[in-house]
């Protein structure tokens, strides 16, 4: 066996130190996201309970705010994706954040102004989602400017695993917020933690060139910029497959989320706190999926895409069932286990995504992909309000945990079951 020498091992050593500065580099970007997805999490619970409890609004009217960020991607997200790929991503990012902080704290000083109404919540949650559509489909195109390949599915599992933390702690001090300052005056922890969103990503010293252009030309038409997308998306197999399964399960999935606020206070009798409980034992499964992903992902892609989602899914079916605390407890373990399957499918969805997509095309793959499963997501919000308001949310509830369990099951029938961390990890087709 022969001994590396310096000159061999040299670049070896470059690109460990190319790696560790990287590293650096994201977990900047990464702090600033942990502290707004914390913010937001309390949102979460605080802005349907805004609704439910202050302005007595029923289940349909709950469900819009829901349908919301579903209702930006069905108007304009295909040409949000395309802007941003014409456009420097960090600054999308700082300007988003910003500008969701001053929304956000639109809330709170209505309330404290006798002006709160659930047509100013419906504004602000189709405001904020808008703005955070053009967040994530610049953060999506630019993670990978800050990883290599090698490094993705680690910098999307913290992502997700502090989004599932996130959850985890975000209601439990979200009940402390709303039980001693209202729920609309807790949004403004929100508010706060979009700044240090902005920030954080100001601090990330990546540098970004613009598409270059000819001199003389004229602009292209955006459009044309769209169809490459959907002509991308429409070759790689793998991607479109996952769009599939991604917009049926979020169909489902949000017809049953949009309706369990009302369910919980009305049906099962539960309070805010009672409430927030159970958002708190369904983040407990995000943050396992996010421990699981990297090892189930990398031995196995097929089964972090297919058959550990399809097993989690099973215990969903839990979600509609008890009175009172039990089911509070049945609905936390059942967002428990479907979280940990969702997390641990998106994480692993998403390095492929960014890993087969070329570095120009990632804000358009981005959006045609969110555009459909948003899209589905803002459907099966409506689907299951109008649901809930003609029989119960109930019933919602149990269409919603069976219908999502049957599109993993169906997923089998497809190459998801086979697929090979060949696959996953192929170089970018070129555009």
């Amino acid at each position: 066996m022969t001994t590396p020498t310096e000159e061999h091992s040299a670049p070896d050593a470059g690109a460990d130190d190319a790696r560790r500065v990287a590293k650096r580099h994201f977990n900047r970007l990464w702090a600033g996201e942990a502290v707004s997805t914390f913010g937001t999490r309390v949102s979460h619970v605080a802005l349907p309970l805004t609704a439910v409890v202050v302005l007595e609004a029923p289940a349909w009217q709950v469900a819009l705010l829901t349908a919301a960020e579903g209702f930006c991607y069905l108007a304009f997200g295909l040409y949000a994706g395309a802007w941003v790929d014409r456009w420097r991503r960090r600054p999308v990012l700082i300007a988003s954040s910003l500008l969701r902080a001053v929304l956000v704290a639109l809330i709170p000083i209505a309330a404290a102004l006798d002006l709160l109404s659930l047509e100013l919540l419906v504004v602000v949650a189709f405001g904020v989602s808008a703005l955070t559509m053009f967040f994530d489909l610049a953060l999506f195109a630019f993670v990978p400017l800050v990883l290599d390949r090698t490094q993705l599915n680690w910098g999307n599992a913290r992502l997700n695993g502090t989004e599932s933390v996130a959850q985890v702690a975000g209601p439990a001090v979200a009940s402390v917020l709303i039980r001693v300052l209202g729920a609309p005056y807790a949004m403004a922890v929100d508010a706060v933690s979009y700044l240090a969103s902005a920030l954080a990503a100001f601090l990330v010293p990546v540098s970004e060139t613009r598409r270059p252009k000819e001199p003389g030309a004229t602009r292209r038409p955006i459009r044309l910029d769209i169809m490459d997308g959907l002509r991308f998306l429409k070759g790689e197999k793998l991607l479109l497959i996952l769009a599939g399964v991604s917009a049926s399960y979020n169909f489902f999935a949000t017809a049953a989320t949009a309706v369990l606020v009302p369910h919980l206070v009305h049906g099962a009798g539960l309070g805010t706190t009672g409430v927030s409980v159970v958002f708190a034992l369904s983040g407990i499964g995000g943050v396992l999926g996010a421990a699981l992903t990297g090892r189930l992902a990398d031995r196995s892609p097929a089964t972090a895409l297919w058959a550990f989602p399809t097993a989690c899914m099973v215990g969903g079916l839990l979600l509609p069932w008890g009175h009172g605390w039990t089911a509070g407890l049945l609905a936390g373990i059942a967002g428990a286990f479907t979280g940990m399957g969702a997390v641990v499918y998106n994480t692993t969805a998403t390095s492929l995504r960014q890993s087969r997509t070329p570095p120009d095309m990632l804000g358009r793959l981005r959006s045609a992909l969110r555009t459909t499963a948003w899209g589905a997501a803002a459907l099966g919000a409506l689907a299951g309000g109008a649901l809930a308001s003609t029989t119960s949310p109930r019933l919602a509830l149990v269409i919603g945990s069976v219908g999502g369990l049957l599109v993993f099951l169906a997923a089998g029938f497809t190459p998801l079951r086979t697929v090979t961390r060949a696959e996953a990890e192929a170089a970018p087709a070129t555009t």
